[in-house]
C-alpha cells in the first residue's frame, strides 16, 4: 500500500531495494503477491514474490526488514514472510519457494530457515505435501 512504502522511506539510506515500484509490478503480474509486515504502527518488513509463469516455484524477489534494531519484530520478518509466502504457494500448487538472488550476509540465515541450493544452485526449500 501507498502508507506502506511512505513508511518504509524512513527507512533512509538502509532502503535496498524499490520498493516504490511493488504497485506497477502488481499491476503486471496478477499473481504477485506483496506483503508489509506490521507491529501496530510500526513498519518492520516487506516481501514481494511471485510465481511469475512459473506452475512449480514462487520466487521471494524483494525481503527486507526494517534496519531499526529495536523494532518489535527483529529476527521475525523472514520467518513471517516465509510463512506467507508458503501458504501462497500452496495455494498455486507450488512445490518449492525460491529466493532470488539472495543477498550474500543473508544466506547463513535462509539455510536456517530450511532453504538449500539445488542443483542449478537456486536457494530453494521444497514444499512437501501437507
Amino acid at each position: 500500500t501507498s502508507e506502506a512504502i511512505n513508511a518504509c522511506h524512513s527507512w533512509e539510506e538502509k532502503l535496498l531495494y524499490p520498493w516504490h515500484r511493488v504497485p506497477d509490478w502488481k499491476r503486471r503480474d496478477a499473481k504477485g503477491l506483496d506483503i508489509a509486515i506490521w507491529h501496530r504502527e510500526v513498519l518492520c518488513g516487506l516481501c514481494y514474490a511471485t510465481p511469475r509463469k512459473s506452475t512449480v516455484r514462487l520466487k521471494i524477489v524483494l525481503l527486507q526488514g526494517s534496519p531499526d534494531h529495536t523494532h518489535p519484530l527483529r529476527g521475525w520478518v523472514a520467518s513471517i514472510a516465509l510463512l506467507t509466502t508458503e501458504f501462497y504457494a500452496r495455494m498455486l500448487d507450488c512445490n518449492q519457494i525460491e529466493v532470488q538472488e539472495p543477498e550474500a550476509g543473508a544466506i547463513p540465515y535462509y539455510l536456517k530457515l530450511g532453504f538449500s541450493f539445488d542443483a542449478a544452485r537456486r536457494l530453494v526449500i521444497s514444499l512437501d505435501a501437507p
